[in-house]
């Protein structure tokens, strides 16, 4: 992907907001040409997990190792993640977004699909019995990606214990991966008419109007944010010995592709890529980014307990600590199972406000300005992505430490 690529669709954006703006009308009847792109992004989701998480598996190529890097994974992502939402009430009881917000005059968007899908979130213990697939392709038709996940972690162990037996089919899904990520590159060529209609679709569908009043949200998101990318991770790459300039001009383009296209699955190969020209072995990249598409959602984390606080203010409840800290508990395991789901963050929202008794009106209220948070979110997204892929390959002490494909073609 070229740089200037970046700026082509970060443009789109820009210019889909305006024309939405002048022309709302023609702004919401192309919403069917974002429509198309997002279906498209959903079509290259299965093909690019499953072959990397598997390729990654195959590559441990031991059992004990495999397991090793699985619980150091889901440590990171539990400690991350957890860490973030802490930041995130912090800031929301610091600024307070939500106070003194006149709610008479704002729209109120219909979310009766989101609250189709809170039983999904609500029951946990059926969220934690449907991580196991009774039938591989019916999660894949619904990108379920834990139970995606959990499959190919199986048939991956299924392939170590084959051993010299599995490398045909091993050799099979590394070409079904370098084609996954060309997908993904054909995919991306759409991405600038994608991104101008979904923007141009959102701004003539809620208008301009909506956003001023929410200023003190979207600031407050994108502070929070802020504090994420250059307060968090400036400690832990100082923790890491990693100089964060550098993962900056690593992945600022890409941070800006995932942003206007609102998936990380789009940079995912280039993300791979770079991350093991720098020193992350392929196995590692391989496991832990299509892993943390559902467990390690950096941005949306802390967006939810920006959210979650701001519908209280608005609605002047005054929550307790008590309650603040159930609904950060709630959000630790609602936020793990519904990657899947159509607007997954207005899910889990939804679901565990109103599991704290929040009024799921607040939902409503704030869906409109999803799209302009959502920006962020994704890129703040990618950014985790790199230093998880960071902290396992140190963690294991192997971060610079054996070839890679550059090295390898370079020495050749």
């Amino acid at each position: 992907m070229k740089t200037r690529f970046a700026f082509y669709i970060l443009a789109a954006t820009i210019l889909g907001a305006i024309f939405g703006h002048f022309f709302p009308e023609i702004g919401k009847d192309i919403k069917i040409l974002g429509d198309a792109f997002i279906r498209l992004l959903k079509m290259i989701v299965i093909p690019v997990i499953v072959t990397t998480l598997l390729v990654g598996i195959a590559g441990i190529g031991d059992i004990k190792r495999m397991g090793r890097i699985g619980v150091k994974t889901v440590i990171w992502f539990e400690f991350i993640t957890t860490l973030i939402l802490f930041i995130g009430l912090a800031i929301a009881n610091l600024v307070q977004p939500g106070k003194g917000l006149d709610l008479s005059n704002l729209p109120q968007a219909d979310i009766s699909n989101i609250s189709a899908n809170t039983s999904k979130v609500l029951d946990g213990s059926t969220l934690l019995l449907n991580i196991i697939p009774t039938n591989i392709i019916d999660v894949m038709a619904k990108n379920d990606l834990l139970a995606v996940i959990f499959f190919c972690i199986m048939f991956g162990i299924a392939l170590v214990k084959l051993g010299n037996e599995a490398k045909p089919f091993v050799s099979i899904i590394e070409i079904a991966s370098k084609a996954s990520f060309q997908l993904v590159n054909m995919v991306m060529l759409a991405a600038p008419i994608g991104v101008f209609a979904l923007m141009s679709a959102t701004i003539g569908t809620y208008g301009i109007g909506l956003i001023i009043p929410l200023l003190k949200l979207i600031g407050t998101a994108y502070l929070g944010l802020a504090v994420v990318v250059f307060g968090l991770f400036t400690v832990i790459a100082f923790l890491l010995r990693v100089p964060l300039r550098e993962i900056y001009k690593m992945v600022w383009d890409l941070m800006i592709v995932g942003a206007s296209t609102g998936s990380t699955e789009t940079v995912v190969p280039q993300l791979m890529q770079r991350l093991e020209k720098y020193g992350v072995p392929k196995y590692i990249t391989s496991f832990v980014i299509p892993a943390g598409m559902p467990l390690n959602s950096d941005g949306t984390t802390l967006y939810l307990t920006i959210a979650g606080p701001f519908i209280a203010q608005a609605f002047g409840i005054d929550m307790t600590w008590s309650q603040q800290l159930m609904m950060v508990l709630f959000f630790i395991v609602t936020s793990k199972g519904v990657a899947a789901v159509p607007s997954s963050s207005m899910v889990i929202l939804l679901a565990t406000i109103t599991a704290v008794g929040l009024p799921p009106e607040g939902v409503a209220l704030i869906i409109g300005i999803d799209r302009i948070i959502d920006m962020a979110r994704t890129a703040v997204n990618v950014f985790g992505h790199v230093f998880s892929c960071i902290a396992v390959a140190k963690w294991e002490g192997v971060f610079r430490k054996e070839p890679h494909p550059v090295e390898e073609q370079v020495a050749g």
